[in-house]
């Protein structure tokens, strides 16, 4: 991340935590779904980061340690890592930053009713972009 002349001095760290806060992790093994989410954040001035799947979604998580996003979008049935999945394994791994966790799924009735405390909000797909945004707003400005 660059970072503008006048972040220069105090203010620097929490220039940097804001930008983060900006920051949002797509995880969608959908690409159409993917960029159509990212593109909409994108024009409400987020900066996107995205993954087809939860192992993508937690090398990416692994690298950016030091610099998280603001918050995840996870979806759940995916191949490869599924989304239940990534929320065990991200559980386990206490070397990763706490980031506020939104699932996005077509089939919410595959979590069984079992909310997790690890999850903020569940979003049934499709999503309604309103809703989405207000959502994104409340965790990330």
């Amino acid at each position: 991340m660059s970072l503008p002349p006048e972040a220069a001095g105090s203010g620097l760290r929490h220039y940097a935590l804001v930008e983060a806060a900006r920051q949002i992790l797509v995880v969608d093994d959908d690409s159409a779904i993917r960029e159509a989410i990212s593109e909409v954040l994108q024009e409400d001035g987020y900066s996107v980061v995205t993954a087809a799947n939860g192992q993508e979604a937690m090398a990416q998580l692994s690298a950016a340690r030091d610099q998280p996003p603001g918050l995840i979008l996870l979806d759940l049935m995916m191949p490869v890592m599924d989304g239940w999945q990534f929320l065990d394994r991200y559980a386990e791994d206490d070397t990763l930053p706490p980031v506020p966790i939104i699932v996005i799924s077509a089939n919410l009735a595959a979590s069984g009713g079992i909310h997790r405390r690890d999850v903020l909000l569940y979003l049934k797909k499709p999503l309604d972009i309103d809703r989405l945004l207000e959502t994104v707003h409340t965790w990330c400005d």
